[in-house]
């Protein structure tokens, strides 16, 4: 049956009055943009409809309404995904505010609830320990019959259950991989999630480096220790606990392997594929060699946690090495699953697609890692996102180039084989914010020291004179031009300038920033996922084109698979960082683009600029 676009207005009108509030007022564009997608869905079917709306259109508000109505008014099922924690908090608030909604909300497991009896984290809650699974801690007399009344108050049981019995949820992309990665969503068990109609994508233009930050295999120096634990363990070093309980000798799995066997089969392996040079025949040679090893340790943890689960059951007194056992293996477990999924993933796809990169562990004293990713990114994006329901709507203020975006986003392998795009108009007035171009010093590394020494004295003089009561932000590209600006600046420019080192430094100094009433933020990855409106920004300069470094050989890599990738991810990146102090209408921001190399991504890319933004750049 089809619905004429003037009855899904009406039902989209009717619904915000009733779940949001009657003096709701949309935004331009955005309640054409909501009618859009419930007409695609309910009456052209076209399963990838893509839009970019612009800082200021809603976007969230688009996905909650418009998975809002067709839940309540179709019965169509939902999930709505964001990139991280801190949009699905912004998300978070509003449902909060507008229960009515019927939207549910889950977070993951780790490090976001805790366990009302034992005060552990989630994962290691005491009914965790007892063998109950989440779904029996739905079930009345379960809870009873052992004595965890306290499933009824227990967040995360009250979350989870309403996330599963909901029309639409809301996720981030990394919980939804891993969910489905973890369960068989066409089991006839009504406590597990299930697929559904349609998947709304936030900050799609994320999900292909989330999706591949999410699918790998590593092996790091150190993992022989945790074997080498697991092996102790069941070998009698603290089973005693566990004698009257065993049901099977754990022992039995490594009948055919000593101690010293494991210690040299994982040396073997730990030399090939630490060594930068080894051949891609011998990579995938002994990575299996390797899977096969920690696959003989997946029975063993197996064994392990019943044993616990037993004793825990029989009233046991478990030590603090115990829950960290049970910790361990329940972290063995999923990576010897992910390792071999990993393995299987390369087998499909082919070694071409296998980069093997080896570094440091960020860990003090834990040695180096190898990690092993997989360069076929589109076809991840499908394997873990697209094929877990019939329709995607994906929005983003950054698109990209439209076949680029599709070439990577693996939509050649669903029904359609591309996607349809939509693009909202600006509504913003920006002339107070004009993008100024310095068509004079490249800063790329050939010319990057001279064009330093000219650049230098242009930004001070600007922090000094246009803006010297003013708060904005510096891109710098890097941390080693920013610590290099910063150490050349004169008193005055230096004792405004907020500078740091890694992420958790950066969310210090934007609080700091925000509090403020004329610093100046410089630093690398200023340009997204921060939100600096009015006075809080009203200049930004970006210093270096911020093109993905050609040093990181998964970038090398991936440009010989996805050409038009490069370009179209660094003017994204341009994009985003020149709307960061532009955040409402009236709101203005001046923009200075002091890198030459800016040029010829621009005309290369030009249709990923919106005409608001064309004519707002200028050369001086």
């Amino acid at each position: 049956m089809e619905y004429t676009r003037e009855e899904i207005e009406r039902n989209v009108r009717e619904w915000v009055v009733d779940k949001i509030d009657r003096n709701f007022e949309f935004r331009k564009y955005q309640l054409e943009c909501i009618v859009n997608i419930i007409d695609n869905i309910l009456s052209h079917g076209n399963h990838n409809y893509v839009v970019e709306a612009p800082t200021g259109s809603g976007k969230s508000l688009i996905n909650m309404i418009a998975a809002g109505v067709l839940a309540d008014y179709w019965d169509i099922t939902s999930y709505i995904l964001v990139s991280d924690l801190f949009l699905w908090e912004q998300y978070s608030d509003f449902l909060n505010k507008h229960k009515r909604t019927g939207i549910a909300m889950l977070k993951g497991k780790i490090g976001n609830y805790k366990c009302m009896l034992n005060g552990e984290d989630i994962t290691l809650a005491d009914c965790t320990l007892t063998g109950l699974s989440w779904a029996s801690m739905y079930n009345a007399n379960t809870i009873k019959e052992y004595g965890y009344e306290c499933a009824h108050n227990c967040q995360y049981v009250k979350a989870r259950k309403k996330a599963i019995k909901s029309k639409v949820c809301l996720m981030t992309y990394q919980l939804f991989i891993q969910t489905f990665k973890m369960i068989n969503p066409m089991d006839d068990n009504p406590y597990q999630f299930k697929y559904r109609d349609i998947i709304f994508c936030d900050e799609c233009h994320n999900i292909p480096g989330i999706v591949e930050q999410r699918v790998h295999a590593h092996i790091k120096e150190k993992d022989i220790d945790t074997l080498l634990e697991i092996y102790d363990y069941v070998n009698g070093k603290e089973l005693d606990l566990f004698k009257e309980f065993e049901e099977d000798n754990s022992s039995d799995f490594f009948k055919d392997m000593s101690r010293q066997d494991v210690i040299d089969e994982y040396k073997e392996c730990w030399k090939v594929l630490s060594n930068p040079e080894s051949r891609k025949d011998e990579d995938m040679t002994y990575r299996e060699r390797y899977d096969q090893l920690i696959k003989k340790f997946v029975p063993v943890c197996e064994d392990i946690r019943n044993n616990i689960t037993l004793a825990k059951k029989a009233k046991q007194y478990l030590t603090k090495e115990d829950l960290h056992m049970f910790g361990v293996t329940n972290w063995f477990w999923d990576y010897a699953l992910e390792f071999g999924e990993y393995c299987d993933l390369i087998e499909f796809c082919g070694k071409d697609y296998q980069l093997k990169e080896i570094a440091p562990n960020t860990r003090k004293d834990e040695g180096a890692v190898c990690t092993f990713r997989c360069l076929k990114e589109d076809y991840l994006v499908y394997k873990y996102l697209l094929n877990k329901a019939q329709f995607r709507v994906m929005l983003s203020a950054t698109i990209g180039g439209h076949e680029a975006f599709d070439e990577n986003m693996g939509f050649t392998y669903t029904d359609d084989k591309q996607s349809i795009m939509e693009v909202i108009p600006s509504t913003f007035d920006f002339k107070e914010s004009p993008v100024h171009f310095l068509n004079k010093f490249k800063m790329s590394l050939k010319e990057r020291d001279i064009s330093y020494g000219h650049l230098k004295t242009v930004i001070y003089s600007i922090c000094q004179t246009k803006f010297k009561d003013q708060r904005g932000l510096i891109q710098t590209g890097s941390y080693d031009i920013a610590k290099r600006l910063y150490e050349d600046a004169p008193y005055e420019v230096k004792s405004r300038m907020l500078i740091y080192n890694g992420s958790r430094e950066k969310n210090t100094m934007i609080k700091v920033h925000q509090l403020s009433k004329n610093t100046i933020l410089v630093g690398p990855t200023l340009n997204e996922g921060i939100d600096l409106p009015g006075d809080e920004c009203r200049f930004i300069i970006i210093m270096k084109v911020p093109y993905p470094s050609l040093a990181d050989r998964y970038v090398k890599e991936k440009i010989k698979f996805y050409p038009l990738w490069y370009n179209s991810t660094t003017s994204n990146e341009i994009i985003q960082g020149i709307g960061r102090g532009i955040r409402y209408d009236g709101d203005w921001c001046v923009t200075y683009i002091f890198d030459a190399c800016f040029w010829n991504l621009y005309l290369s890319t030009k249709e990923q600029y919106s005409k608001e933004l064309q004519e707002r750049i200028n050369i001086i």
